[in-house]
C-alpha cells in the first residue's frame, strides 16, 4: 500500500473556472492524483524505475462521495488488487478528507520500458 497527500489550496488555477464563487476540485483531477500516487507505488516493482514509464490505462467504478474544496487535505491510499503481471498493475484507490471517504476507483496502469 502507498499513501499520498495533496493539500488543496485556493491559488490552484482550475478554481478560476470550477466554479467561480463556488470552488470545487474537479473529480478528474482527484482521479489523476490518485493514479499518480498508484504509479509511484508500482514503479517500486522494477529494479531500475528511472528506465520505465507508467501509463494510466483505465478507471472503473469511480465514485465521488463529497466535494473537495480549498483548505482540504486529500489523503490517497492505493493498493494492488492482484500481482503485477506482464507490466499491468491493477489497483484500488481511495481518497479521504478528514478521515471521510470522498473518492474511490479501480485503476489499471501499464509499466513500459523507455526506449
Amino acid at each position: 500500500m502507498i499513501i499520498g497527500v495533496k493539500n488543496v489550496t485556493i491559488n490552484e488555477p482550475f478554481f478560476e473556472g470550477h466554479f467561480p464563487e463556488n470552488p470545487v476540485m474537479p473529480g478528474v483531477l482527484q482521479i489523476e492524483a490518485m493514479a499518480q500516487t498508484g504509479g509511484i507505488f508500482v514503479m517500486q516493482s522494477v529494479p531500475d524505475p528511472e528506465n520505465y514509464w507508467t501509463y494510466f490505462l483505465s478507471i472503473d467504478n469511480a465514485k465521488f462521495r463529497r466535494m473537495v474544496v480549498p483548505g482540504d487535505t486529500l489523503v490517497f491510499k492505493c493498493e494492488l488488487t492482484a500481482p503485477i503481471k506482464r507490466g499491468i498493475a491493477k489497483m484500488q484507490g481511495q481518497a479521504y478528507v478528514g478521515g471521510n471517504l470522498v473518492c474511490e476507483a479501480s485503476l489499471t496502469a501499464s509499466i513500459v520500458k523507455k526506449k
